[in-house]
């Protein structure tokens, strides 16, 4: 049985998702019981509610698991603690591959979420246990989030780029879950880290070219200012470090790009991944 922890968020469903069509026995681990019935509906999934701050909880979820894909949700000012408790459960279960959702360049330190992410590399390299750790890309997913301006009023918002040096690796969240599927199901993988990327290095006028080619018509873009921005937020209940150290990771992007390789990815994949032109064209195919 397979262990996935943060099972609801998009990159725990979409792993749900690669894991049963292959076949295999899921657990996941979630945060409230209202999210039981939508995690169900991805297959026959074994679902346990906990918080990942409670030690007894996260024992429960581990119990009798040989794998984990251990995900923590996004900037969350716990996460080396929610690491050393999830590590901690890993130990007492004797887990055989605890493979860790990390992000690209966790080295970078002037972003929060990268320093608390390397932290949490840091204490899984030192556990003992058998490890893989995972630094993947910015998804392209992200952009669905004004999808609704994009596609109804032909205007990209985004704070990614602010000048025409800036370049940026994306992924496809599907090609993601299907590379950590076979992760974690398949031998050779134990002691690596990998940086897994799509097979561009993007500016804004590049996307904004795939999507003008796509939608058949011109594309606006338009970039909040950071006051804008974080009153944005605030206003959805976002607190203010995930504020704060979003604001710190858009600001890092356009100050030094963001850009990765493709090699592993296509190396574990066995293919080239999505390019993300061929993602803007099944999202609209989708979605009509």
């Amino acid at each position: 049985m397979i262990l996935i922890t943060g099972a609801n968020g998009k990159t725990g469903r979409a792993i749900i998702k690669a894991l049963t069509s292959k076949g295999e026995l899921i657990r996941a681990f979630v945060h409230r019981t209202e999210q039981i019935q939508e995690i169900k509906s991805l297959g026959d999934v074994e679902v346990i509610v906990g918080d990942m701050m409670d030690q007894k909880a996260v024992d429960k979820a581990f119990f009798g698991v040989k794998t984990v894909y251990h995900i923590c949700s996004a900037v969350n000012p716990h996460e080396v603690q929610i690491g050393q408790i999830v590590i901690k459960a890993a130990r007492l279960a004797k887990v055989e591959h605890f493979v860790y959702h990390s992000v690209l360049h966790s080295v970078l330190q002037d972003m929060p979420h990268h320093q608390k992410k390397l932290m949490v590399e840091e204490i899984l390299v030192n556990s003992g246990i058998p490890y893989t750790i995972i630094q993947p890309a910015v998804f392209m997913q992200n952009i669905l989030e004004s999808w609704k301006l994009l596609s109804e009023k032909g205007i990209f918002q985004q704070k990614f780029f602010t000048t025409q040096e800036t370049r940026l690796c994306m992924v496809d969240l599907k090609d993601l879950a299907e590379a950590v599927s076979i992760i974690l199901t398949s031998p050779g993988h134990i002691g690596a880290t990998y940086e897994l990327c799509g097979p561009e290095n993007l500016s804004l006028s590049d996307m904004i070219a795939a999507m003008e080619q796509h939608f058949g018509h011109e594309i606006k873009v338009e970039t909040p200012q950071d006051e804008m921005f974080a009153a944005q937020l605030k206003n959805l209940g976002v607190g203010d470090y995930q504020v704060n150290t979003l604001l710190k990771m858009f600001q890092h992007y356009n100050e030094h790009g963001f850009i990765g390789n493709p090699n592993a990815m296509t190396w574990i994949l066995g293919r080239k991944s999505n390019d993300f032109s061929s993602f803007i064209l099944r999202t609209l195919k989708s979605k009509n």
